[in-house]
C-alpha cells in the first residue's frame, strides 16, 4: 500500500480546502431543487495473456432528474478508453452524448469530448485520496462554439464497518469555463458538486453506491442553483 508523505498530505488537504470554497456559497442560492440521478458504470482491464495489460475500458449510462417535481430529465452515455503508464497514473480519453429535455417538451443535443488523468495521490488520515482532472470539449445543438470545461475531482475512501465491504466516499469537484461561449456565457467557475456516500460491495463484480450530492450551479442570467441531489450509482464488471 502506498504510504503518503507530508507534502503529498498537505496537497491533498490544500486542494480539498480549495474546493470547499465554492459550496460556501451555496447558501445564498434562491432556487433550490431535489434531483435523483441513477448511474450504471462498467471499467476493467483488457484480458492479456500474462494478466497484466495496461489497457482499459470505460462506460456508463446515465438517467438524471436534475427536478424531480419539474419532470425535466437527462440521459449520458459515456464510453472511454484507458492508459495506465504507472502503478498510480491513469490516462484515458473518450466521448459522451447527452440529451436534456426541459420541463416543456425541448430537447437539447450535447456532444463530448473528453481527456483525463487519474492519480493516486497516496494513503492519510486512514483512508485513500485519489485525484482525478478532466478537460471536456462540449458541442450543443443550442450554439455554435466549443466549450471548454476543466473538471478537478479529489475523492476520499476508507474502509468502514468490520466486514470490509463498505467503504465511505467523499469528494469535491469544481468546474470551470475556459473560453466564452455563445451557449454558456462567460468564463469561470460553473458549478461545484459535493459528494457524500457509501458504497456495498454486493459481489466480486457488483458495487452499489448510495450517496448525497450538492450541485451548486453559478449562473448568468438567472438565479444561482442549489441542487440536492440522491445517487444511485450500480458498478459491474464482466
Amino acid at each position: 500500500m502506498i504510504q503518503v508523505n507530508r507534502r503529498s498530505t498537505f496537497l491533498s488537504l490544500v486542494a480539498i480546502a480549495a474546493a470547499s470554497v465554492a459550496p460556501i456559497n451555496a447558501a445564498n442560492a434562491r432556487d433550490d431543487n431535489t434531483g435523483l440521478w441513477t448511474v450504471f458504470t462498467t471499467t476493467d482491464a483488457f484480458a492479456a495473456d500474462d494478466g497484466s495489460s495496461r489497457w482499459s475500458y470505460w462506460f456508463d449510462g446515465q438517467v438524471r432528474f436534475p427536478d424531480i417535481g419539474s419532470g425535466a430529465t437527462q440521459f449520458l452515455a459515456r464510453p472511454g478508453i484507458g492508459y495506465r503508464p504507472g502503478k498510480n497514473l491513469q490516462m484515458w480519453a473518450g466521448y459522451a452524448r447527452l440529451e436534456s429535455e426541459s420541463a416543456s417538451g425541448v430537447s437539447t443535443f450535447e456532444n463530448r469530448y473528453w481527456q483525463q488523468l487519474n492519480w493516486k495521490a497516496g494513503v492519510a488520515l486512514g483512508g485513500r485520496f485519489t485525484m482525478r482532472t478532466r478537460l471536456v470539449e462540449r458541442n450543443v445543438s443550442t450554439g455554435d462554439d466549443v466549450g471548454l470545461v476543466l473538471r478537478f475531482r479529489t475523492q476520499y475512501s476508507r474502509l468502514v464497518g468490520t466486514q470490509g465491504n463498505k467503504s465511505l466516499i467523499v469528494s469535491l469537484e469544481p468546474f470551470y469555463n475556459l473560453n466564452d461561449t455563445d451557449w454558456s456565457g462567460k468564463s469561470r467557475f460553473s458549478q461545484n458538486r459535493t459528494v457524500v456516500g457509501v458504497a456495498f460491495k454486493l459481489s466480486d463484480k457488483l458495487t452499489l453506491t448510495t450517496a448525497y450530492m450538492n450541485q451548486f450551479v453559478w449562473r448568468d442570467n438567472a438565479e444561482d442553483s442549489s441542487n440536492h441531489v440522491a445517487v444511485a450509482n450500480f458498478n459491474v464488471k464482466f
